[in-house]
């Protein structure tokens, strides 16, 4: 007599959704890593980032336009709102690849991670996405954690410390980024998942190549680790980590997105921490803490 079947209860397609954006937002807490193990220029690097992705995008692009029922047609307005998306991610990681050079991973993806910042308060004053308590909370949350990684900077602690050039660069990039998650929203509106990465991506490897010839960038690799760093940055922290943050964002608001983004700010200092011995302080311990805190705050908002 066989056992009886013990009935499985599936997912729901919203904790689907936050899966997805979770584990594309670990995804690309590994981008610091790859691009400084890489041996190319800030530029250069997003170039071959988005090269190396590129067979992952079109195979999915061309897997959605493959189902008729579930295709969006694109409307008006479509094209000039995915192009502002890739061109503000190119502006992005060329800005969070050059800080790589004068100030810790630590210190570049938790500056970096102020994007949403920028995000709510633009969804708020040029969308009127009004972000709810809840997601203002988890904001403040992300924030106090965010000064808290980065508050040994300014004890002199040699560890933690980090160039204000290179700072400077990070908060740029996090503005960028910000810009790239509205446009993104918006985008996901008119268009598929698969598309709005793929026109995106070409959008930004026009971009960064330029911005490389025009910086006088070192620009093939001249190693197998170097080959093997762009080759992660592209399938990893772009294919996969990217594109399941736009595939989330037709199911979460920017703004809530945008918060769960900080996640890669932890992801990468743990990961400098085990490759390169950035070892956190303390208050980067709590920083964490307050980040994970947030993170929960947004799945059950």
């Amino acid at each position: 007599m066989s056992a009886p079947a013990i009935p499985v209860r599936p997912a729901s397609p919203a904790f689907a959704m936050f899966a997805a954006l979770l584990a594309g937002a670990t995804f690309i807490g590994f981008s610091g890593i790859f691009v400084r193990l890489g041996d190319v220029g800030p530029a250069a690097a997003g170039f071959w980032r988005m090269v190396f992705a590129m067979p992952v995008l079109f195979a999915w692009t061309a897997f959605e336009r493959r189902g008729p029922s579930r295709r969006k047609p694109l409307r008006g307005g479509a094209f000039g709102a995915i192009a502002l998306a890739g061109l503000a991610f190119g502006v992005d990681v060329a800005l969070y690849n050059g800080s790589l050079g004068y100030t810790t991973i630590a210190n570049a993806s938790l500056l970096g991670n102020l994007a949403p910042v920028g995000v709510v308060l633009g969804g708020w004053l040029f969308l009127g996405d009004r972000p709810s308590r809840r997601i203002l909370g988890a904001l403040m949350l992300a924030i106090a954690g965010a000064l808290l990684l980065v508050l040994p900077k300014f004890t002199g602690n040699p560890a933690a410390s980090g160039n204000l050039f290179g700072d400077s660069l990070a908060f740029g990039a996090a503005m960028s980024y910000a810009a790239y998650i509205l446009a993104v929203g918006r985008a996901r509106h008119h268009a598929d998942a698969g598309l709005v990465s793929l026109i995106s991506s070409l959008v930004c490897a026009a971009f960064c190549l330029l911005a490389a010839l025009a910086l006088r960038e070192q620009i093939l690799p001249a190693s197998l680790q170097g080959w093997l760093a762009v080759i992660g940055l592209g399938l990893v922290s772009h294919a996969l980590g990217q594109g399941l943050i736009t595939l989330a964002l037709g199911s979460y608001g920017a703004g809530a997105a945008s918060l769960v983004m900080v996640w890669p700010a932890l992801v990468s200092v743990l990961a400098a921490w085990a490759i390169f011995g950035e070892q956190p302080t303390p208050l980067q311990t709590f920083g964490g803490v307050a980040i994970l805190a947030a993170v929960l705050m947004v799945r059950r908002g």
